[in-house]
């Protein structure tokens, strides 16, 4: 009588083991790429808000906007010392901060709302920044083409400044 021999395939928990690591690996990567990319920004809005809070006597933030069109502006959101709503736009140099209640002009909403008459396939961005010297809302869209535009609306009566399509 033959014996035959059949072969065992064990697990081969080293495989297992190994893929593990290495998806482990990878998403640690990810995580420490993805913080090193984001920091000098997350360092840049928490200078702008400690300059807020210094030269615009904010007490309390509640939101930040980045623009960079010819200059780089923060623009932080919050309450003063009076507990009134008021935007801080803060220049990259921290100097001559520009501080406005937000009852004072156009609220971002209403700046939106005055985009999407143009029918974007997308908004990209609504910042508060500084154009020409005047605060003003700088909104960024994908119109139904995909093409980039920009609208510059001024903060005081919600007067277009800037109109770019089709980029």
């Amino acid at each position: 009588m033959r014996q035959q021999y059949q072969r065992r395939q064990r697990p081969r928990h080293w495989v297992l083991l190994s893929a593990l690591v290495v998806i482990l690996v990878l998403l640690l990567s990810a995580g420490y790429l993805i913080h090193k990319a984001t920091k000098p920004l997350s360092q840049d809005q928490t200078r702008a808000e400690s300059v807020a809070k210094k030269a615009g006597h904010l007490t309390s933030t509640s939101d930040f906007y980045w623009t960079n069109l010819d200059t780089t502006y923060y623009t932080v959101v919050g309450k003063n010392k009076a507990k009134q709503a008021v935007y801080a736009i803060v220049p990259k140099t921290g100097n001559d901060v520009t501080v406005l209640k937000q009852s004072a002009g156009l609220s971002r909403n209403a700046a939106l709302q005055k985009v999407w008459q143009h029918n974007p396939k997308k908004v990209l961005s609504a910042a508060l920044s500084m154009f020409n010297g005047k605060p003003a809302w700088q909104i960024s869209y994908l119109n139904k083409s995909g093409k980039l535009c920009y609208l510059t609306y001024q903060y005081s009566n919600g007067k277009v400044l800037q109109q770019i399509s089709n980029i």
